[in-house]
């Protein structure tokens, strides 16, 4: 009798812990489609900010893009409204942001090393990135 009991503690301890260990796998899967889905995000906002052609300085724009978790943008892209959908540029920057919000959360180190403000110009009718220090 003494060794069926101690038989149904070991099985019952067994399956809570395995549980609990499976219920840990879950959030590792989650979290890995968060990281697919933010390449995915950035490619698309690669994509659209690829033809910086333009004509003049007012054309070029800065979007911040991201957010670390000590503060700050994770970094700038420069892009042209010349050839390229203001709106639609600046709706993926925010889906970035958001996502990289999320995900920070989830991690325990960061990155918190400078990331200099840019400001766009025109040069040789391509928008261009010239750090401001």
């Amino acid at each position: 009798m003494v060794r069926s009991s101690t038989f149904k503690k070991f099985f019952i301890t067994t399956t809570v812990l395995a549980s609990i260990a499976l219920s840990g796998c879950e959030t590792t899967t989650s979290g890995s489609s968060a990281r697919v889905d933010l390449g995915d995000l950035n490619d698309q906002l690669n994509d659209i900010v690829s033809n910086n052609s333009c004509t003049a300085s007012f054309q070029c724009k800065v979007l911040e893009v991201g957010e670390r978790a000590c503060g700050g943008p994770s970094h700038y892209v420069v892009y042209s409204t010349l050839n390229n959908a203001q709106e639609q540029a600046e709706q993926l920057a925010e889906r970035i942001t958001a996502a990289e919000k999320s995900s920070d959360q989830a991690l325990t180190v960061n990155d918190c090393s400078p990331v200099l403000p840019v400001q766009s110009l025109c040069i040789s009718q391509q928008c261009q990135a010239i750090e401001i220090k």
